[in-house]
């Protein structure tokens, strides 16, 4: 049985050394990647209206918007894929819909989220608090990002 070369074995130790050395790095940088993750985008500002309607029979109807404006902060374009006003659903990612915001971009909305009746108005009535969370995904990445503020009627 012959022996091998020191200088061979010597170049197989380097070998799997920088291999390994790759990979670990690989790994960290990564590992570092995905769990720095901040939330890119931010509310910047967000209100809740009512518009109150005559009706011909003599009562009211009250039509509730929502009016806000996100921020993407970050270096890489992001998709948004929902809005909520509490658990109601007032914008819903398609393909035909899609907003996208470059980085510094800031988008604007005015959205409808529900007709209520004067028996139900009291929920919505100025000063009352719902939460507002927007959803959405850095284009290239896996995963969504959900924001939330606290909003209130005017």
């Amino acid at each position: 049985m012959k022996a091998i070369s020191p200088v061979i074995a010597t170049l197989i130790l380097i070998a799997i050394a920088v291999i390994a050395g790759i990979f670990v790095l690989r790994q960290f940088l990564l590992f570092a990647g995905t769990s720095g993750t901040q939330n890119v985008l931010t509310i910047q500002d967000a209100i809740l209206y009512k518009v109150t309607k005559n009706l011909e029979t003599g009562g009211y109807i009250h039509q509730i918007y929502l009016q806000i404006s996100v921020k993407n902060n970050g270096d890489k374009v992001a998709e948004l894929h929902y809005i909520k006003v509490d658990d109601i659903l007032v914008y819903n990612y398609t393909a035909e819909s899609a907003i996208r915001l470059n980085p510094g971009q800031v988008q604007s909305l005015t959205k409808y989220v529900t007709t209520v009746t004067d028996d139900q108005i009291d929920q919505w009535q100025a000063g009352t608090e719902h939460v507002v969370s927007v959803t959405y995904q850095i284009l290239g990445q896996a995963g969504e990002q959900t924001i939330s503020q606290k909003i209130t009627v005017q």
